[in-house]
């Protein structure tokens, strides 16, 4: 059985039901046991003077009787609440009066010794009432001890949860949490904790150190690279086709260093320095090249822009982050449209890159920022990984993305940049 109520709850809820159990069994047993010591008392000392009584009765002096006891013999003048009595012991009651009744029967002539018990009954309902309202009381008291028991047992819980919690955990000179606690199940769990912690702290430094390595030793042969085709570049001793490779190999040089510090940036997950240009000079710099691998398969790539005014077209964006998107959006538009186009529309918000391909189903809609989710019919071409890169971009530059169908055919990925532009 699953419980969902909050642990403290449950202790208070224990306390109280295991009390009221305990206390009505206790109760009802009481009250059982007087009513059979009363009944067992009673039936004892009207069996001891019965016998004096009827001998009494039978030598025809006058009974003694004890101070509200009665004695009648046969059916006449009998009192009604004696009537239809069955020989043996009996308690009734008639108007605001109790009676113990003990009956015999010789040669079918019925005998009643009565005794009056009115006081003892009041006794014995002033004994009921303190039973019940101990009842009540016990049933009060362990909901107070519950509480209070329940605040000192979750304590420790709660306390690690505020540290476990609390992110500075993750440092690494930050001491164990096992330490503040006793050899218990609480103690146990924060010794788990710790264990789980000292693991996270691993990975992630073998991470930061893996992404800021990476990020170092390729900067140098990059920027080799890059400096060698400018070089090859200015002087001016290389046919058309070498420059246009050459510039080809540069450009991609650019996008890789870009691409690093795009991971690099995201891998850090706070804020970092990046050179930040207009929406315009960033696709104006790739343009050339979506047009080329465009033509290359037999579509058109085409770039409309409908800002409305030079505020919206001097409004600045990281480079590295908003060229990665870019890229990535309009390769996944190429790759995925056999023929058409691709419209690349710019607005005062952000921009639109609508295609003429299959379309994606309702189904990878939901999936298709997830990482390595290649979709349920689409190409198995590609790690799946470029989509999942540009909505972590989007998250962290508070970006949103989204992405419909277009009409009649193909898809729409709309991203809202307006969020994150300076003017300049």
């Amino acid at each position: 059985m699953e419980f969902k109520s909050p642990l403290s709850q449950r202790i208070i809820f224990s306390f109280v039901l295991l009390t009221t159990v305990v206390s009505s069994l206790f109760s009802f047993g009481i009250m059982a046991a007087i009513n059979m010591v009363e009944e067992d008392l009673v039936t004892a000392e009207l069996n001891r003077k019965f016998p004096n009584i009827l001998v009494d009765y039978r030598q025809g002096h006058s009974p003694q009787l004890d101070y509200g006891t009665q004695f009648y013999s046969g059916t006449e003048d009998l009192p009604y609440y004696l009537r239809d009595l069955k020989p043996g012991f009996s308690e009734v009651e008639a108007e605001r009066s109790s009676f113990h009744v003990m009956m015999q029967k010789e040669k079918e002539i019925p005998f009643y010794l009565v005794q009056e018990q009115t006081n003892l009954e009041r006794h014995e309902n002033i004994l009921e009432i303190t039973v019940v309202a101990g009842f009540f009381l016990s049933v009060a008291a362990s909901l107070i001890l519950g509480l209070m028991m329940s605040r000192r047992i979750i304590a420790p819980v709660r306390k690690l949860t505020d540290q476990v919690n609390n992110r500075e955990k993750l440092l690494l000179d930050a001491p164990p949490l096992s330490s503040g606690y006793a050899n218990d199940e609480v103690g146990r769990l924060a010794t788990s904790f710790d264990r789980t912690i000292s693991m996270l702290q691993q990975s992630l430094q073998r991470e930061t150190l893996f992404t800021s390595d990476v990020s170092h030793e390729l900067r140098t042969p990059l920027m080799v690279i890059k400096s060698s085709c400018d070089l090859l570049i200015e002087k001016n001793q290389l046919d058309e086709y070498s420059r246009q490779r050459i510039n080809t190999i540069s450009k991609a040089a650019r996008e890789i260093q870009e691409l690093v510090d795009a991971f690099l940036t995201l891998a850090r997950g706070n804020a970092t320095e990046q050179a930040r240009a207009t929406i315009a000079s960033i696709i104006q710099g790739d343009l050339g090249g979506w047009q080329q691998q465009s033509e290359a398969k037999g579509i058109c790539f085409s770039l409309q822009d409908q800002t409305t005014g030079q505020e919206d077209r001097n409004k600045l964006f990281p480079v590295a982050m908003l060229r990665t998107v870019l890229n990535n959006l309009v390769r996944n538009a190429i790759h995925h449209t056999a023929e058409g186009e691709i419209t690349l529309v710019v607005h005062p918000t952000g921009f639109e890159i609508c295609d003429t391909g299959p379309g994606i189903s309702t189904s990878d809609k939901q999936s298709i920022f997830k990482p390595f989710y290649r979709g349920e019919s689409g190409s198995r071409n590609g790690l799946g990984l470029g989509l999942s890169l540009v909505q972590r971009i989007c998250q962290r530059e508070q970006w949103s993305i989204t992405v419909s169908d277009n009409t009649p055919v193909g898809c729409c990925f709309s991203v809202t940049l307006n969020k994150s532009g300076d003017l300049s």
